[in-house]
């Protein structure tokens, strides 16, 4: 009987651990994307992201690929000139190879330039953005914030997006505000 006493003290307090735990935590949710899409800095230096690092690109990298073009159609020329011993071709033709696998990699290296461009842009924006979601998160009581892609269920009540919109002295705009409640009375 003792010991039946004491497995079952035993269940209830780990149940009242577990709930007074479940308790504690409480879990939020908002897009940084959603906050950033919102920031009038962003929107009043009239930025498109498509052509943040453009500049870059144009300056720094074009020239290089510039350059390797009119050096491989160089040597194209000089390939195709059959008065030159096979030799001295065989070695054009692997100077060829190598510009044309740099000039094949160069659209994904100017996607890697250009997406490494937007993100040093957006770091301030993103890091003002999830200070605002840290404090919010604070005042509410929130033990984790995440990203809603991946809740299959997300309560109303614990999107964030408001609230830290409102810590960030963002003009809410109105497909985000909350309708007026009716009040009582009969139709």
């Amino acid at each position: 009987m003792k010991k039946t006493l004491l497995i079952l003290s035993l269940v209830l307090f780990g149940a009242g651990v577990q709930s007074a735990t479940a308790q504690q935590t409480k879990i939020g949710y908002v897009r940084v994307n959603d906050v950033l899409s919102l920031m009038p800095e962003l929107a009043a230096e009239k930025v498109n992201l498509d052509t943040v690092g453009q500049q870059f690109v144009k300056d720094s990298v074009m020239p290089r690929l510039n350059y390797i073009q009119g050096e491989y159609q160089k040597k194209l020329q000089d390939y195709t000139d059959t008065t030159k011993p096979k030799s001295v071709r065989d070695l054009i033709g692997k100077e060829l190879q190598s510009y044309q696998e740099e000039l094949g990699q160069a659209e994904s290296f100017i996607q890697q330039v250009l997406q490494s461009k937007q993100q040093e842009f957006l770091d301030p924006f993103v890091s003002k953005a999830r200070k605002a979601i840290d404090a919010v998160a604070k005042k509410k009581g929130y033990t984790y914030v995440v990203s809603p892609d991946s809740l299959l269920v997300a309560p109303d009540q614990d999107n964030l997006l408001v609230p830290v919109l409102t810590e960030l002295g963002i003009k809410i705009p109105p497909q985000l505000q909350q309708p007026a409640p009716k009040t009582g009375g009969k139709n």
